[in-house]
């Protein structure tokens, strides 16, 4: 059974053929890492599969609780609902919230979230934020944030707001983690035990990771394959497909 499945899946930009007629599968609780030069389409090929970005040709299918959907045309937040969680290489976070209200903003489904609802199941409104404010707690503490709960989400760290992020994406429910350059702006002690959080997430919350990271050394140990996107083709364990 798959994540993700990628039928076909083109893409030229400005002239330049950056995907074409790439196709692949990612199972369940795999980490692949994805390489390739700088302007080789790696970032495209997370943009495609969250959402951001539609491709000119091809096909993606997801996995989601079970359901396989074709995802092709869905928007962002519909992907993001259906198990697809995005780690930006610029780290979006709510400045004036404190880390526990970014993680909790990420709730799905919150009644709360209607206004006119809100005021109708106020009851309703109460017990859905306790339960939210519960799991972020437990979430900020898989990702060992706990302490910060009560921080301004501008007083952080980089490391410290990547954790965040993870927490935000574990709040949403997601399953299928896209990291762009998870390592990138981190000392040696934080890159260390992010990679520590990181093979916990799929080793024991079973989440799939897909990651794009230029530190290959420092990364490949905990992914299982290494694929290399190379003139619009993807190369894995040298075969293009």
């Amino acid at each position: 059974e798959y994540a993700v499945q990628v039928k076909n899946i083109s893409l030229a930009f400005g002239g330049h053929q950056l995907l074409d007629d790439v196709s692949f599968t990612i199972p369940f609780g795999k980490v692949i890492l994805l390489r390739g030069d700088n302007g080789s389409g790696k970032t495209t090929l997370l943009n495609i599969l969250s959402g951001f970005i539609q491709a000119d040709s091809g096909k993606i299918n997801i996995c989601f609780n079970g359901k396989q959907m074709d995802s092709t045309n869905f928007l962002p937040e519909k992907l993001a609902l259906a198990g697809i969680g995005r780690l930006w290489q610029d780290i979006r976070l709510f400045p004036t919230m404190t880390v526990l209200e970014n993680v909790m903003s990420a709730t799905p489904n919150l009644t709360g979230q209607n206004p006119a609802l809100a005021l109708a199941a106020w009851p309703i409104t109460r017990r859905e934020e306790h339960k939210a404010r519960e799991l972020a707690i437990r979430n900020l503490d898989l990702v060992g944030m706990a302490d910060r709960a009560h921080s301004s989400g501008d007083k952080l760290s980089v490391g410290q707001m990547k954790r965040v992020a993870l927490a935000r994406m574990l709040q949403s429910g997601s399953s299928l983690l896209l990291l762009d350059e998870p390592l990138a702006g981190l000392d040696p002690e934080s890159v260390k035990s992010l990679l520590e959080l990181l093979k916990h997430l799929n080793r024991k919350e079973d989440k799939t990771l897909l990651i794009i990271e230029h530190q290959h050394e420092r990364i490949g140990h905990i992914c299982h394959e290494s694929w290399i996107i190379r003139d619009g083709k993807i190369e894995r364990n040298g075969m293009a497909s």
